[in-house]
């Protein structure tokens, strides 16, 4: 079973916050753990390339103004229990030492959807330390559709999985399931057939992944086709609400973005993402 006991909120207090603490409470609501919503005084030049940390229009404020701002929304959510962090420095570094202070199992956070040119944000720069899940979310004018949280509701949402049908992909798969039986997730299992697979070998391996008790709302997709392009097609064409993915690649440095595909589709999916690290060697 997932153990989500906290979940940390980088928060930058533009208009992209409001929704990024909705789901990240909503998250702590369903498996009953606590929120940290943190925000960073970065001591970086505006223009530096962070990310959602810094923008043009959004000047530092002081220590004081900033824990209003953050008590405020901790107030607004007593169903679940809440803290607030605030700390100075470059933003990508003050995010992975509070994850690590707090133990955080989940990071929830926005990304502003810097052009790919763009120095690398501090939604890249968390993922690419490796080591906790991650779900990014962008603009909501991005996001088409989003995953909603309603402790009322059992509505049932599109989660798609892609899959390369490797080892290393293995824990995103089992972690979609995981949370899908925790949430009102149906779960679409994607792979873009190479050279290594025909549609009906691919769709067999598919279908040896779902678990029994998961395969009533577990749905195969094979098909051929660029990896990029073939998943933003099939968040599309399933109005997805969300993205659960993995890492591809050993290397420490690039474990996220084997081939710039999941970088590819963190700017142009329309949707959350839902980034699964590898579960460390024993």
């Amino acid at each position: 079973m997932i153990a989500i006991r906290t979940v940390l909120s980088p928060v930058d207090f533009s208009p992209a916050t409001a929704r990024q603490v909705d789901i990240a409470a909503g998250l702590c609501e369903k498996f009953k753990a606590r929120l940290v919503l943190h925000h960073n005084l970065s001591a970086m030049a505006l223009g530096a390339g962070v990310g959602w940390m810094w923008a043009a229009d959004h000047p530092p404020a002081s220590e004081e103004a900033v824990q209003r701002h953050l008590d405020q929304l901790a107030e607004s959510r007593t169903e679940i229990e809440t803290e607030t962090r605030i700390t100075q420095g470059p933003s990508s570094v003050a995010v992975l030492a509070v994850s690590e202070a707090v133990a955080a199992d989940l990071i929830v956070l926005s990304t502003h959807n810097l052009p790919p040119e763009d120095h690398a944000s501090v939604t890249e720069l968390v993922l690419g330390s490796g080591e906790r899940s991650v779900l990014a979310l962008h603009d909501s004018t991005v996001d088409e559709r989003s995953i909603r949280f309603d402790p009322t509701s059992d509505r049932r949402q599109v989660a798609l999985v892609p899959t390369d049908l490797t080892r290393d992909s293995r824990a995103a798969v089992d972690f979609a399931f995981e949370l899908s039986r925790t949430l009102p997730l149906d779960i679409h299992l994607l792979h873009l057939v190479g050279h290594r697979h025909s549609i009906i070998d691919a769709e067999r391996e598919l279908r040896a992944l779902v678990p029994a008790d998961c395969a009533t709302y577990t749905s195969v997709h094979a098909r051929p086709g660029d990896a990029v392009e073939g998943i933003l097609q099939s968040a599309k064409d399933l109005s997805a609400v969300c993205l659960i993915m993995g890492e591809h690649t050993r290397e420490p440095l690039r474990r996220w973005f084997s081939r710039d595909t999941s970088r590819a589709v963190l700017h142009r999916v329309p949707c959350p993402v839902w980034y699964v690290p590898r579960p460390r060697a024993a």
